[in-house]
């Protein structure tokens, strides 16, 4: 199963010749889904990694530091952030040495353009484009001399399962046009469930949603659809309460069924 097809290879061979120009790479993931919003498709060798969990005021707070323990536990560095904290703080958490380059990487909608205008604020200076490199790429420089790409990694990745494509969808990072099995909404929604403790089954839950929100065709039935795209969204937004959608445990039991 393919999201974005066509544009994953292109967006490979470009982050690979990023990558070449950095020894640093700040891997934005969405705290409520880190492992489904990885780089699963790219290595990093000889670059020192930084995850940052974004979103983490609409995680689950308790998951969230189950998370950060076992990143550290692997030996990963790891740090938390959302769009509301300051700049400040950001960086002293980030701990950037005045050598660093900088490439911020993410799947879609995990927040990273938000963190790159945050880290530029209004005193970083743009330093232009330096010879012999990619056409057009630009860097940015930190107070302390730390420079960051001014484009972004943009990421896309081969989805290899319906239940990565679930949790995708569920952090929008996988948007609800581009579904066309229904089951991963019902996959979903049953992730869903399951984490906010709801009861209803996909059925009932959606025909209650659809006729309290007012999403009716002619006749009076529920209009699915309108109904699916609006809880997505709203879920993806955090407007149904802070919710993760994995833990490390789910994880690490998945990948000794799999490998």
């Amino acid at each position: 199963m393919n999201w974005y097809p066509g544009h994953i290879e292109k967006a490979k061979r470009e982050i690979r010749k990023l990558l070449k120009l950095v020894n640093t790479v700040l891997e934005v993931r969405d705290a409520r889904a880190p492992f489904a919003t990885s780089a699963h498709d790219v290595t990093f060798s000889g670059k020192r990694r930084i995850i940052l969990l974004n979103k983490v005021d609409i995680a689950d707070e308790e998951t969230t530091k189950k998370w950060v323990e076992f990143f550290r536990k692997n030996g990963e560095t790891v740090v938390t952030t959302h769009k509301e904290e300051p700049r400040s703080a950001l960086l002293k958490k980030l701990s950037l040495d005045r050598l660093a380059r900088v490439l911020v990487l993410g799947v879609p909608n995990t927040g990273k353009s938000t963190v790159i205008n945050k880290l530029k604020g209004k005193r970083a200076s743009a330093v232009g484009a330096e010879p012999g490199v990619t056409k057009g790429i630009q860097w940015f420089s930190l107070e302390n001399g730390v420079r960051v790409l001014d484009t972004p990694g943009i990421l896309y990745k081969e989805i290899f399962d319906k239940g990565l494509a679930a949790r995708l969808l569920l952090v929008g990072s996988l948007p609800v046009n581009k579904i066309d099995d229904p089951e991963i909404f019902e996959i979903s929604y049953e992730i869903y469930r399951k984490k906010a403790g709801v009861e209803e089954d996909f059925q009932t839950f959606f025909e209650n949603l659809g006729k309290k929100r007012g999403l009716l065709r002619k006749g009076g039935t529920v209009d699915f659809e309108k109904t699916v795209q609006l809880f997505f969204f709203e879920v993806a937004v955090g407007k149904h309460g802070r919710i993760s959608f994995e833990d490390p445990e789910e994880i690490e039991t998945l990948l000794k069924r799999d490998g």
